[in-house]
């Protein structure tokens, strides 16, 4: 019996082994609004509503995953990615009459989402995917910018989900070029009264970030 369970171990070892694969990839990261502020600007002759946000600058975003078959259809990944840009304040209406530098932000989320296969054998391959998210943004404000808006400095653990499409050029069996676009929504890193006192005017909805990678996966 124990030579039994000694060569069952010894077979299975290697076939579980097949059935994990890494991938990493890089490509541009776009983040959402963090802060939005709305002041009303009163004239002799009327008045009107200036509309600002607080958000981050388009830079390449660097991915990694592991990730666990659990049948031909499904898996299981651990992917972590990672993101710095300027953090800038803008006006809503895409003009360029406000345009402040702010800061920095660095960005790390650790997803942890079920593929789901579309299709899981052939040279191409398609996938979705979706789990929960677990991001820390870390930010530096830019000390004598001339922002009207102060924030929080430091690092702020938040919850969210993800969710993505991708697919993958089997080039041999072990190896693929691999794409794929996620959505990232989480919980914002800033709160209401880190602008006190000039909270009026001030919402902060929840980020939405996207990323879009290209890049390679390795299964062994």
């Amino acid at each position: 019996m124990r030579k039994a369970a000694l060569l069952f171990a010894l077979i299975a070892t290697p076939l579980c082994a097949e059935d994990w694969s890494i991938g990493g990839g890089v490509g541009p990261f776009i983040f959402g609004h963090f802060v939005e502020r709305s002041v009303r600007l009163g004239t002799e002759t009327g008045g009107a509503t200036n509309h600002t946000r607080l958000s981050a600058g388009t830079r390449a975003g660097v991915a990694a995953d592991v990730e666990r078959d659990l049948n031909r259809w499904l898996a299981l990944r651990l992917e972590a990615s990672w993101a710095g840009a300027p953090l800038r304040i803008k006006s809503a209406s895409g003009d360029q009459g406000t345009n402040i530098d702010a800061g920095r932000l660095n960005l790390t989320t650790i997803v942890l989402p079920l593929v789901i296969r579309i299709n899981p054998n052939g040279a191409f391959r398609f996938h979705v995917m979706g789990g929960p998210a677990y991001a820390f943004y870390n930010l530096h404000a830019r000390a004598g910018s001339g922002a009207t808006i102060p924030f929080f400095e430091g690092t702020r653990e938040v919850w969210g989900g993800a969710g993505a499409v991708g697919a993958a050029w089997y080039l041999h069996r072990n190896f693929a070029v691999e794409w794929q676009a996620e959505y990232i929504v989480t919980s914002s890193p800033f709160r209401k009264e880190d602008f006190a006192p000039i909270t009026q005017g001030i919402s902060i909805p929840k980020p939405r970030n996207a990323h879009t990678t290209i890049g390679l996966r390795y299964r062994f």
